[in-house]
């Protein structure tokens, strides 16, 4: 018997309230929420892309100071109708009467990113700009996200913090190991990661858009993480084992409060720091080939039959 039907026959919802939930219990009734959200999205971008290339199409003929011009209108018009239209500030979540707003204070967001990219290329100075710009870009983005409570915002504001500190990878550097030119970096990433966390943290105990935490946490945890990872590989042996401990930490505390999906971070990453002191310490051995034949399957067997027959702990997340 479905749990709708013991409301009902308890008298605790009425017929028409029964009739309601049973519908969406046997997804007679779907919601198309975020796939309206996500085409709306998709519009966005579809027309930042669309400006763009009639920019570069009809250059000649606008004249890049014109289309500076009219980007910054656009930005600013579109910034002075959502003040306008939007509801006052407030600490806790604010429901716009109007879910368009969100998507043109988005476009606003991205306008403004265009501009300041548009100016540090046609004046060749991206390489003097662009840690200004970005911290710029963050500062603005930031004011914007907790104005008109964006989710959205929040995390274009923490990605252009984050850049300024020069934390960014591209496919091609990948591949060109440029990545590896700078690892130095790792301690960056840990401590920003770090400061995300306390930030995230310290708001939601002053109950500063408390459901902002998510993000910050989200990305805190990844920088950390990536620093940590990155850390075993240009530092002594001994690092890794401090990662395990700490991933290991964690990994406590994500299954007590049932965050799964920073339990996966800390998995990972406690299973990359254990595999890595594991290796090294048989690195010597000439028959350790052996144990990495049976190390990994035996492993990755184990954790998914793990995360399987524990599902059910992280159901209600």
């Amino acid at each position: 018997m479905s749990i709708n039907k013991i409301l009902f026959e308890a008298a605790l919802i009425s017929e028409k309230q029964f009739g309601f939930l049973e519908s969406i219990r046997t997804e007679k009734v779907v919601s198309l929420y975020y796939e309206l959200r996500l085409i709306l999205y998709l519009g966005i971008l579809l027309l930042t892309g669309g400006l763009g290339y009639l920019a570069y199409e009809n250059i000649g003929e606008f004249g890049h100071f014109l289309l500076m011009l009219l980007m910054a209108v656009l930005a600013g018009g579109g910034y002075y109708f959502v003040l306008k239209k939007s509801k006052p500030y407030s600490n806790f979540i604010v429901k716009e009467s109007s879910v368009y707003l969100d998507y043109i204070i988005v476009l606003v967001a991205l306008l403004v990113v265009g501009l300041f990219t548009y100016i540090q290329v046609y004046f060749d100075l991206v390489e003097e700009l662009l840690n200004y710009t970005s911290l710029l870009s963050a500062g603005l983005f930031f004011y914007m996200a907790y104005r008109f409570d964006n989710k959205i915002l929040l995390s274009m504001a923490i990605t252009a913090l984050v850049a300024t500190f020069g934390l960014t990878i591209t496919p091609v550097g990948w591949l060109k190991s440029e990545w590896f030119e700078a690892t130095d970096l790792y301690l960056i990433s840990i401590i920003i990661g770090l400061f995300f966390i306390a930030v995230g943290y310290f708001l939601s105990q002053k109950s500063i858009k408390e459901h902002f935490l998510f993000s910050y946490q989200n990305y805190g945890l990844l920088l950390f993480y990536g620093g940590c990872i990155t850390s075993l590989f240009v530092s002594p042996i001994w690092v890794a084992m401090v990662v395990a401990i700490i991933a290991g930490g964690a990994l406590y505390y994500t299954w007590k409060s049932k965050q799964f999906l920073f339990f996966l971070y800390s998995v990972l990453t406690a299973y990359i720091a254990l595999t890595y002191l594991i290796f090294m310490s048989l690195l010597e051995n000439s028959d350790a080939w052996i144990f990495m034949i049976y190390y990994f399957p035996i492993t990755c067997v184990s954790a998914i039959g793990f995360f399987i027959s524990n599902k059910a702990h992280f159901k209600n997340d």
